[in-house]
């Protein structure tokens, strides 16, 4: 196996771009905002979380996963004063607001002690100060527990990446 390139762990924001299209991502990451995206929705009508992203996290052997996914988009809409660019779970490219939600539970999975790009959004430390960080940190432990780390699909050489499905085209 080819040795990671140092960039992406030196600079995780750059690992992922506003119109950079989700085909170039790995499964975690497309996996992470198409669950998202589709939960933004349904919090939009009202409800807690959808039946299809708790299928999903089922399907990774994450029973909780789906409440942990809702509990972030309440803490988002809590937390950041604008209204966050989330699209429809078919838009096929990152908006900057997942591309900075996506370094920050990045950044969580690798227990970077610099501030996670989408820190300055959320509050200044993981003690408590944000709603966001609590919910961000579940999601992230979750996931790498389930065997899904973000960044790895942007690793060339990576085996475990190329092995899973790609979500969209």
């Amino acid at each position: 196996m080819k040795p990671a390139p140092t960039a992406i762990f030196e600079n995780p924001a750059a690992a992922y771009a506003p119109e950079q299209p989700l085909s170039e991502l790995g499964f975690a990451e497309q996996f992470v905002v198409w669950c998202l995206r589709v939960q933004w929705r349904a919090a939009e009508d009202g409800a807690p979380h959808p039946l299809l992203v708790q299928r999903a996290f089922d399907a990774l052997e994450l029973p909780g996963g789906a409440e942990t996914v809702a509990d972030l988009a309440q803490a988002l809409r809590r937390a950041v004063a604008r209204p966050l660019s989330i699209p429809c779970p078919h838009w096929r490219v990152l908006t900057s607001d997942e591309a900075r939600i996506l370094a920050f539970i990045g950044a969580l999975q690798r227990r970077e002690r610099a501030s996670p790009p989408f820190a300055r959004h959320c509050g200044p430390a993981p003690c408590g100060a944000s709603p966001v960080w609590a919910p961000a940190q579940r999601l992230a432990l979750a996931l790498a527990a389930a065997g899904l780390r973000l960044g790895n699909g942007l690793l060339p050489g990576v085996a475990f990446p190329e092995a899973m499905p790609r979500l969209l085209h």
